[in-house]
């Protein structure tokens, strides 16, 4: 492993750069999760990604980008100012954790699909975080949130409290 900076940081554990300490930190949580389990329901044999040694350096990357962003989140405001005649929208997301998760599944959205009986739109609306492409009841995209990572090996209790909270805060601002 190679010297972190900042980008690399970001990268390794998927947030982007308006990341709050909080979306850091449960970001860095369920990466831990995802590589921490031996016995993962993800782990094949032909994944080296997931190979004991392979595992250990990931999660030393995870900790190490951790360290870095913590001490720089600290040191920004919890959220980045709106400047004036911006629409009110959430930042641009790469595929997050849930492709990951999905990917190391190894499914396809349409896979999911048929597993949840959801959508394929909505299940890759969930996981760019495009928040315009889902239902706007609440109930709705928890429930599809909550299907999507059960049915990807996901705890649930590690991604859809803090999803819900910035869909629910994107749902308020368009009011």
């Amino acid at each position: 492993m190679g010297p972190l900076d900042e980008a690399r940081s970001r990268r390794t554990l998927e947030v982007g750069p308006d990341a709050t300490l909080d979306e850091i930190t449960r970001s860095y949580q369920l990466l831990k999760r995802i590589y921490a389990k031996d016995l993962a329901v993800f782990t094949a044999p032909a994944m080296d990604e997931f190979a004991v040694d392979a595992r250990r350096e990931v999660l030393e990357e995870i900790e190490a980008a951790y360290a870095l962003l913590c001490g720089k989140a600290e040191a920004q405001p919890a959220s980045p100012p709106v400047r004036p005649g911006e629409p009110d929208r959430p930042p641009a997301a790469p595929r997050t954790v849930l492709g990951q998760a999905r990917e190391a599944a190894g499914m396809t959205l349409d896979q999911v699909a048929a597993e949840t009986h959801v959508r394929p739109e909505y299940l890759a609306a969930l996981e760019q975080e495009d928040f315009q492409g889902l239902p706007l009841a609440p109930v709705n995209v928890r429930g599809y949130l909550t299907a999507f990572v059960q049915t990807v090996g996901v705890p649930a209790e590690a991604v859809v409290p803090g999803y819900m909270a910035r869909f629910v805060r994107w749902h308020s601002q368009r009011r």
